[in-house]
């Protein structure tokens, strides 16, 4: 799926939920973001930040990830949150290896 599909499908799922919660464009984005922003986003037009989202979500009663499910991705065998790994090994960068041009 291309970003512009994704986000079609954001603000969708944006708009199903304000309508679900019953609330009008001016009653969904009041403090949260302006009712301009608000009709981009459900017209797949805008591209929230991750705090909006978490807001709008808080307004409409729903999770952010219900905004954000568009149902195309496989779901992870396992959830992230769930997920018990170790993190990548700091340290210095490899050395450059000579090539023929060196």
């Amino acid at each position: 799926m291309d970003f512009d599909r994704f986000i079609k499908a954001v603000g969708e799922n944006v708009r199903k939920a304000r309508w679900r919660a019953q609330l009008t464009q001016e009653e969904a984005s009041a403090d949260v973001l302006t009712f301009r922003l608000l009709g981009e986003l459900e017209r797949g037009d805008g591209n929230p930040s991750l705090r909006t989202l978490f807001l709008l979500a808080e307004r409409l009663g729903v999770s952010v990830r219900d905004l954000v499910e568009v149902g195309d991705e496989p779901p992870l065998e396992v959830q992230l949150r769930d997920l018990q790994v170790d993190p990548p090994k700091r340290g210095r960068k490899p050395k450059r290896r000579p090539t023929s041009r060196d």
